[in-house]
């Protein structure tokens, strides 16, 4: 197992129908066994980025499916499912054996093929569930009359720095299970079930029981499973015989990791967001990247005086994974890449963590001691608590009391257990795994008969995994609240207590039945009243329970749809436009619009159902911005942002996608706050994810300001219309365009009948922003930015009022002009985006100038279009201007009639 350093393998999965449809350039080689290379999709001119680990996977092509649907190689170079067990597994198991404690993790980004690897599915079986089988078969070959064998499995998840038992049906206590340190043997989690298992099918069992209460907690908590770390813990004892009496016990601790999905926060973004800092969207694994810094530069500075402190404390999952880490532990890690271009940055990073990883070094050691022993050593033990407890002989006051009465209690437990049989803790065991098995059987069998809903995740892991029946007759569905108990209990956002109704007609006619208010949506369209059900329907209960219909009495069940297609059409029946016209093939561009909308629309879903929940006067909406309307002079698809509207102050924000993002993960950890029982789950102001204080800048619109008069050396001045990301216009924007000499003199009455005249010679621009007319009553401050000619972008002074007056102007000189300066005035636009900062509706005055958008009466109007004449003229006399343009006065004039 290459000594005491981490060992450390990548594997490369093969392109996903996305990826497939996209024409996804390949970005990863593998050309042996060791090294990894990854190219810039950018820079198609250099050099791969290298890399060398202990084993590169090659798994993107080159298998073909078997009878069985097992993916077996095509060629030497594929490494199939039997392979990375053969290389990994079986080295966690030899170590297991001779008493070592053993890690696996999987790192990778969502959907890079961690799981994968570390589940798989039922023809194509993953490390956990190949190296549960492998143990009993070696454990039937070895069994004899002097050793006897024992298995215990638990399995616990992490999300957001809570701990959460799923092999255990009762409630978890608020804020999760408690994280404890043992002296000798380290990190434990208190209270965290451990069950014997006698066979691979108990265990299988175990892991399908806590994968099914994984999937219902994740889907009532309003969850994200790839934001979750789940852990499989085996321990495994050898309990042999001595000679002379008693016995020896070896034991191990194999801790099998599924990590969250690594995708890096893109600070990008969020710069501005006064909660950028306050919410991280995993803490564990941006710990666990520290830790593993830490161990790499303190490997590299041995003997150095300070050298680095390792985090471990800093998270739930680095306290678990210390001995995994630093300690005792044989450790292997297995790093998931994407192949894809889209995903370079991602691929890039973790093959850096893969990189630093590889240069820990753990201290592993066998684990054997006499049982008589160590029974002695922890009455030894109990016998000093005791004293210390009930003698006061300890110096701190009750929390040093508690942990000490925490410690006799663990110690007696760990007494208690070596000194039961194991025929005693399997009988204890053995009344849960025959209820487990029979209702597992009869689940399958009473699935080949009965219409059900089967649900949809967005972890496949996580896919089918809870079943509702629908008999004949009526299935009522609601909350838990409900009275009577309605037949299908889901919980979560936006179920009502009466949510729905299922009507089965004698297994033929089955039809679904909308109560009032409950939002129910069947293959993206959401329905009222009643609906007849079709084969494979896919329905969305509120807001995070999405089953598909299936009657095994009728042809034509399909168990391959997928949680993507289902939110596919979700996002195609939403309005924005996704659908073809003419079922043309779409550009890479458009799918990967798509992508992002599909991938925001349930967020934006449940964030409207959370704050309705937690009663925020806040809803969040996708809009698509165009690339003009964001003041680029070109782009290749539009933006996806999320509009605010916070009913309370009536005022409106545009976030892009990965500040709505950020914010989201704040929002699911107050939600979850709340459902936990936290008392302190209703944050201020200040650090409440739904709200945008009034004063944070906000996108108003921009204008399109034409630039062809300055390759003719004619200077201009017009009010152009300021237009939002829908098209609204939200004012007026009066811009000045001048032709100067080099030393800033404006040139009057100079005229070229060609702008190619211009090239070669000397000459300046003068680009004056000089005010703005009838900005929206709910805005206070404004300023504008533009960037000419690529030039650096230019910012205005920020000025208050609905008609700013902001004397901006600013020169650009070119020694000599260009070809391309030419081409760019005669061709191009100059984009102007008008940002400000919102009044709250109780800072509004009636004394501000009615907004464009605003009706009033004909009499009104007149006197305000006189008021705004004699504005605009003072404003031009303010910016020095002998002169105001016929087009802004008729602009202003054409303004005031179509509002009356």
């Amino acid at each position: 197992m290459g000594g005491d350093n981490v060992v450390v393998a990548v594997r490369v999965r093969p392109f996903n129908d996305r990826e497939k449809a996209k024409k996804c350039q390949l970005v990863v080689e593998m050309p042996d066994g060791r090294r990894t290379g990854i190219r810039d999709p950018n820079k198609s001119g250099d050099d791969p980025k290298w890399f060398t680990f202990d084993y590169s996977y090659w798994s993107h092509d080159g298998f073909k499916e078997d009878g069985n649907g097992y993916s077996a190689p095509a060629d030497s170079k594929y490494a199939d499912q039997r392979k990375v067990f053969n290389d990994l597994g079986k080295g966690v198991l030899d170590n297991a054996w001779a008493g070592y404690n053993c890690s696996l993790f999987a790192y990778g980004q969502t959907g890079s093929g961690k799981s994968y690897s570390m589940v798989g599915t039922k023809t194509n079986k993953g490390i956990i569930p190949i190296v549960c089988e492998e143990l009993f078969n070696r454990i039937g070959e070895k069994k004899g009359d002097d050793v006897d064998y024992e298995v215990f499995v638990s399995m616990f998840e992490i999300y957001c720095e809570k701990v959460r038992d799923l092999l255990t049906t009762k409630q978890p206590p608020k804020g999760g299970l408690k994280i404890r340190e043992h002296p000798k043997t380290g990190f434990y989690v208190e209270s965290l079930s451990s069950a014997p298992v006698s066979s691979y099918k108990e265990i299988e069992g175990k892991i399908n029981e806590g994968t099914k209460n994984r999937t219902v907690a994740a889907t009532a908590m309003n969850a994200t499973s790839s934001r979750a770390h789940t852990i499989v813990k085996i321990k495994f004892n050898q309990k042999t015989k001595k000679g002379g009496g008693g016995t020896t016990t070896k034991t191990s601790e194999i801790n099998l990791v599924d990590l969250a999905g690594s995708e890096r926060q893109d600070k990008a973004d969020t710069e501005g967001d006064r909660l950028k800092e306050g919410i991280v969207i995993n803490q564990s694994l941006t710990t666990l990247g520290r830790v593993i810094k830490a161990l790499a530069d303190q490997q590299t500075s041995k003997g150095k005086k300070g050298s680095n402190q390792v985090p471990y404390r800093d998270s739930a999952l680095t306290c678990l994974l210390k001995n995994a880490l630093g300690g005792n532990s044989k450790t292997i890690m297995i790093a998931a890449l994407s192949p894809a271009d889209d995903n370079y940055e991602e691929t890039l990073s973790t093959l850096r963590f893969a990189d630093r990883a590889k240069s820990i070094k753990t201290k592993a050691v066998v684990n054997e001691s006499a049982t008589e022993r160590m029974i002695r050593e922890l009455k030894e033990e109990n016998l000093r608590l005791q004293q210390q407890i009930g003698g006061g002989g300890h110096s701190g006051g009750s929390e040093e009391l508690d942990a000490l009465k925490r410690q006799l209690a663990e110690n007696q437990k760990e007494m208690d257990n070596l000194q039961k049989t194991w025929e005693q803790k399997l009988a204890e065991e053995a009344g849960k795994h025959s209820a487990i098995e029979g209702h597992d059987a009869a689940m399958a069998k009473r699935r080949q008969s009965v219409p059900h809903l089967w649900n949809l995740n967005e972890d496949s892991a996580l896919t089918d995994v809870v079943v509702h029946f629908i008999p004949e007759g009526e299935v009522t569905v609601g909350n838990k609240s409900a009275s009577p108990a309605p037949s299908i209990i889901l919980n979560g956002m936006a179920i009502q207590p009466q949510h729905a109704v299922l009507h089965n007609s004698g297994n033929k006619k089955i039809s679904i039945e909308a109560l009032s208010g409950a939002s129910i949506l069947i293959n993206g369209k959401e329905i009222k009243g009643t609906t007849e059900l079709q084969q494979n329907d896919r329905i969305l209960f509120g807001g995070n329970h999405l089953y598909v219909f299936a009657n095994p009495t009728k042809k034509g069940v399909d168990k391959e749809l997928t949680y993507e297609k289902a939110q596919q059409e979700i996002a195609q029946n939403s309005g924005l436009g996704l659908a073809r016209e003419g079922g043309g093939a779409k550009s890479k561009e458009q799918m990967i619009l798509e992508d992002e909308l599909v991938a925001l629309m349930p967020l934006v879903h449940r964030a409207n159902a959370m704050a309705k929940e937690l009663g925020r006067a806040v809803t969040f909406e996708i809009v698509l911005v165009s690339p003009e309307a964001r003041g680029l002079e070109k782009g290749l698809t539009e933006a996806v942002w999320i509009k605010v509207l916070n009913q309370s102050d009536d005022t409106h924000f545009l976030w892009e996608k990965n500040r709505f993002m950020s914010r989201y993960y704040g929002m699911q950890e107050m939600y979850e706050n709340k459902m936990d029982g936290d008392s302190d789950w209703n944050l201020p102001k200040e650090r409440d994810p739904f709200y945008e204080p009034p004063d944070s800048e906000v996108f108003i619109g921009s204008a399109v300001v034409f630039l062809q008069s300055l390759s003719f050396l004619i200077d201009s001045e017009e009010a152009f219309p300021i237009v939002d990301f829908s098209g609204n216009e939200m004012g007026q924007l009066n811009v000045s365009l001048s032709p100067c000499s080099v030393a800033g003199k404006e040139i009057r009455g100079a005229f070229v009948e060609q702008p190619k005249e211009l090239v070669g010679k000397n000459f300046a621009f003068k680009v004056k922003i000089l005010s703005g007319i009838g900005l929206p009553k709910r805005i206070s401050k404004t300023c504008c930015k533009y960037r000419f000619f690529g030039e650096k972008e230019i910012m205005t002074k920020t000025v208050s009022g609905s008609n700013p007056v902001y004397s901006h102007e600013n020169t650009y000189v070119y020694r000599p002009v260009t070809d391309k300066l030419v081409d760019y005035l005669h061709n191009s636009n100059l984009y102007v985006t008008v940002f400000g900062s919102q009044k709250g509706r109780g800072d509004r005055s009636s004394r501000n100038s009615t907004p464009a958008s605003t009706k009033s009466t004909p009499l009104n109007g007149t006197h305000k279009t006189f008021n705004r004449l004699q504005r605009l003229l003072e404003e031009a006399k303010s910016a020095e201007n002998t002169s105001v343009s016929i087009q802004a006065i008729e602009t202003l004039m054409q303004v005031e009639s179509n509002h009356h």
